[in-house]
């Protein structure tokens, strides 16, 4: 029977890369947005595209690591 290895940070990497097309896909676009009196306390529909491209790149980011330190052990494995 295969053996079955616990690889945390391949876990984390395919989590950041479904998180990141999930951002993707729920992505603000400012041009729908009412141009409605802002009220204090509420964030703008340009602030929140702003931090969904953060998010986006961060989780990208992350997976690439993610991966990249996961096909290292493994290299350095054998």
């Amino acid at each position: 029977m295969a053996e079955v290895k616990n690889n945390s940070w391949a876990m984390i990497a395919t989590v950041s890369v479904v998180a990141a097309l999930a951002s993707l896909i729920g992505l603000l676009n400012p041009n729908n947005c009412v141009d409605a009196v802002q009220t204090e306390g509420w964030t703008s529909c340009a602030a929140i595209v702003e931090q969904q491209r953060w998010l986006f790149w961060a989780l990208l980011a992350l997976s690439a690591f993610g991966f990249v330190i996961s096909i290292a052990r493994r290299a350095k494995k054998k």
